[in-house]
């Protein structure tokens, strides 16, 4: 252990002593006992609780290095994300379609469904990881209008949502493949919908890679008409 080592946090639960945290509705940077705000939570280009603690991490490295607060804030409320990864493919009669194909576990899915507060239409499926579905199924019956699957997993997800608890149930929709799929989402969505592809599962029923995957739902919904 250095004793010169200066040791920075971040934190979504509480005021760190250096470092970068959530307080209320504001993302703050301390460093010296000097606190600066660096923007709203609402402010972010990014969706989700976890993409919050990315960009407090990435606000404490920055700050470190010396970038100045305007960059560091500029880059948190600009910065929409990469491909595949909650991206928003368009907005279409008041429905907008995101792509999380990067979800090829429940886990990812779970933190995909927690980032809306829109009613959802949830695209999942792909090749089973022998990972449990329980959560994602228990989040699904809170939070998913449709769900419409598709690939190996099908089976196995509506299974996971049949037999958890809540009051809710969504209307689950067959399709075998994703192009049928994304055609049953355009029928079943209302404005004010998100229509959500975040999988659960892999690809390789069906795709190289989870890349190609997002690359194709993105070509179909950009086929749908106006």
């Amino acid at each position: 252990h250095n004793p010169q080592t200066a040791i920075f946090w971040f934190s979504l639960e509480g005021a760190v002593a250096q470092g970068a945290f959530r307080r209320g509705h504001d993302l703050i940077l301390r460093r010296d006992r000097l606190e600066r705000r660096i923007c709203r939570r609402d402010e972010l280009a990014l969706l989700g609780r976890h993409n919050v603690a990315n960009v407090l991490a990435a606000a404490v490295l920055a700050d470190v290095a010396g970038a100045p607060l305007a960059a560091i804030r500029q880059a948190a409320t600009t910065f929409a994300g990469v491909p595949h990864r909650l991206e928003l493919v368009r907005e279409r009669d008041g429905v907008r379609w995101y792509n999380d194909s990067i979800a090829t576990t429940p886990e990812r899915t779970v933190a995909a469904l927690r980032s809306f507060r829109e009613p959802l239409v949830l695209l999942a499926g792909g090749r089973d990881k022998h990972l449990p579905w329980d959560q994602m199924a228990a989040l699904t019956r809170r939070k998913v209008r449709h769900l419409i699957l598709f690939g190996e997993a099908a089976d196995l997800i509506e299974d996971a949502v049949r037999q958890a608890g809540g009051a809710q149930m969504p209307e689950i929709h067959r399709a075998g493949t994703l192009e049928q799929a994304v055609a049953t989402a355009a029928q079943v969505a209302q404005p004010g919908d998100v229509v959500l592809l975040s999988p659960g599962g892999t690809s390789f029923d069906a795709y190289r890679d989870f890349e190609e995957r997002g690359e194709h739902f993105r070509r179909l919904v950009a086929a749908l008409g106006d």
